[in-house]
């Protein structure tokens, strides 16, 4: 069912309630009369039913809510994990400030190549809950810049080895990234779980004994109602990277952007003290 996470969160809201709310009232319209024909209110009266409602009603709302914090955790998580690898790119870009000319621009033009491969091709991907191939050897252009420094001086070693540590946590924030695309997702028995429990309670309210067809199925939209909302919820933050609420590539856009605005400065610089001018990018 990954249409589903095609959806925006407005079409999904409407789907979710739309198809509670019909099933709801065609259950009122098939099994009420029955229940009214038969001799069940003979032994259990509205209160009695009224109980066992409202016992069905606080195990979904547990089960549901422990669920919907799970999902909603797995969505932070997800946001953390890219705020976590943009800000390595940062750290990575300004450490290799500390290199040569040569090896310093050939590390940075891959990181830049790398942060617009994320937004321009990964996360479309992402979206549609597949994974890219070529990532690793976009990173490794950078590795490659890393590897082939020999530090000459204790400056240049104290700075290989930040810029070691700082390439060694972006590798770490991009598999933590794609492991939240891959993994993070509601196994289909918890799933199975809390929709049979919103249905179990919903069916509930077929028993009570309503003269009124509309006031019937008054009652029973008004239990419906929470149940699809908490469903929809669920749903809608099931992955972290598609459908209506999804993890933002905004903090890849405002790390690019920086290292852009930090190269035309560094280009215009380099004009000036050259007194040549400054080729448009």
């Amino acid at each position: 069912m990954s249409w589903i996470h095609e959806l925006s969160s407005l079409e999904l809201a409407a789907f979710v309630v739309g198809v509670v709310a019909l099933l709801s009232v065609i259950g009122v319209a098939l099994v009420a009369p029955r229940v009214r024909s038969s001799r069940l209110h003979q032994h259990f009266d509205n209160g009695t039913i009224a109980g066992l409602l409202s016992a069905l009603i606080g195990i979904y709302a547990v089960a549901a809510g422990l669920t919907a914090v799970a999902v909603w955790g797995n969505m932070v998580d997800a946001g953390s994990d890219v705020s976590r690898e943009a800000a390595a790119i940062a750290v990575l870009y300004h450490d290799l400030g500390g290199y040569p000319p040569p090896l310093q621009q050939q590390g940075r033009r891959a990181l830049v190549a790398y942060t617009r491969y994320v937004i321009n091709v990964e996360w479309p991907m992402h979206q549609k809950g597949e994974l890219p191939r070529d990532t690793l050897r976009i990173i490794e252009q950078a590795q490659r810049s890393i590897v082939s420094f020999e530090p000459a001086t204790e400056g240049q070693k104290i700075v290989q080895a930040q810029v070691l540590q700082s390439y060694n946590q972006l590798l770490q924030a991009h598999w933590q990234r794609v492991q939240a695309v891959r993994d993070t997702a509601l196994p289909a028995e918890l799933w199975i779980v809390v929709i049979l429990l919103g249905a179990i309670a919903i069916s509930s309210c077929f028993l009570l004994r309503v003269d009124s067809f509309a006031m019937h199925a008054t009652v029973t939209l008004l239990v419906a109602a929470p149940i699809a909302l908490v469903l929809y919820f669920i749903a809608v933050s099931d992955h972290p990277f598609q459908g209506g609420i999804y993890v933002s590539p905004a903090p890849y856009r405002e790390v690019l952007e920086k290292m852009l605005l930090l190269a035309d400065v560094e280009q215009g610089g380099e004009a000036a003290a050259t007194g040549a001018a400054v080729p448009p990018r």
